[in-house]
């Protein structure tokens, strides 16, 4: 995957390139606040974008349990993009690096 996140050089993105930027960010598990912050976007788009990479097998919601200080157990989520989310991605900017040649 490139490295470069579309947020970084893009200064309106449509939602497929937010959704590559989610999928690049979360590489590795990570928490919703960290995704938001990363792919620099708003919470209720990130509600919706995060649903339907999920629903799409794309992106995985990973929980974690945990005790608090009073004992009582918590769950956590973090989210990573699967295997599948990695490859469309890099299909993604496969794409955008040829369609930026043609130009």
């Amino acid at each position: 995957m490139i490295n470069r996140l579309y947020a970084d050089y893009i200064e309106r993105r449509d939602k497929v390139q937010i959704y590559a930027d989610i999928l690049k960010v979360t590489k590795k598990p990570r928490k919703t606040t960290r995704i938001i912050r990363l792919a620099n976007i708003q919470y209720n788009v990130f509600l919706e974008c995060v649903e339907t990479l999920c629903d799409a097998g794309l992106l995985e919601k990973l929980s974690l349990d945990y005790k608090d200080e009073d004992g009582h157990v918590k769950t956590k989520y973090e989210y990573k993009a699967t295997e599948m989310g990695e490859k469309w991605c890099e299909m993604l900017d496969e794409l955008v690096l040829a369609l930026e040649n043609v130009k």
